[in-house]
């Protein structure tokens, strides 16, 4: 798929908010700024796809508070779901840094070994996780 480069300008109330959500799970701003762009626009086309949006001329004063609630709430579960998605994705890199690391110790496995697998398994995570990033 093509990309596209656009320029954007935020407050600096939307730029805190922003870094606070990239250093809350763990990511580059870049790339919570795309996640927060990418759900922006999905609440935007409501689930439309990628067609061109023909919106229809609607007064901002015929939007109902309940409406604005109930987009606001889609836009917190989508929020949740990408985060359990990152935490899940996390997990499963450590889980299979942990089996390459124990399977890389063999069959004898005193506390000095399992000590030595678990801080394997770390760096294999951690590396993992870099890549996972594009860092």
């Amino acid at each position: 798929m093509a990309r596209v480069m656009l320029t954007a300008r935020v407050t600096d109330t939307q730029a805190a908010a922003l870094k606070s959500y990239a250093a809350e799970v763990g990511l580059p701003v870049y790339q919570a700024t795309v996640r927060a762009l990418e759900l922006g626009i999905a609440a935007l086309v409501g689930g439309r796809g990628a067609e061109p949006a023909r919106p229809e001329p609607t007064p901002a004063a015929s939007v109902s508070a309940g409406e604005v609630e109930a987009l606001r709430e889609a836009v917190d579960r989508l929020t949740v779901r990408a985060e359990l998605t990152d935490r899940l994705t996390q997990r499963t890199l450590y889980a299979a840094g942990a089996a390459y690391a124990a399977a890389l110790a063999g069959p004898t496995q005193d506390a000095d070994r399992l000590a030595g697998i678990a801080a394997d398994a770390d760096r294999i995570f951690d590396r993992q996780l870099a890549r996972a990033r594009g860092q």
